[in-house]
């Protein structure tokens, strides 16, 4: 079994899997982005995104994290959610 130390001392940037990142401004601009050597690389795409770059989600976010049991942290959807605050036993 490999130690902590000997996986970092093995690391090899060349062993990473590549990666392209895709970006929409919101005027609808698409960039991809990737790494070369140590240098990040963007180009734009031909066609950009009809109707603008992002999509408004209107959907409650009643996700709540307990970083603490007496210390959570959640969207003020979830505060105004009484479901969810009796969930969590907020009183």
């Amino acid at each position: 079994m490999h130690s902590l130390a000997q996986e970092i001392r093995s690391f090899s940037r060349a062993n990473l899997r590549k990666q392209r990142t895709r970006v929409t401004t919101l005027t609808g601009r698409r960039i991809v982005e990737t790494w070369r050597g140590a240098c990040l690389h963007m180009e734009e795409e031909e066609e950009a995104a009809p109707g603008g770059g992002f999509v408004q989600d209107l959907s409650a976010d009643l996700q709540v994290g307990v970083v603490k049991p007496w210390l959570l942290l959640g969207s003020q959807d979830a505060a105004h959610d009484l479901e969810t605050m009796r969930k969590h036993k907020v009183t």
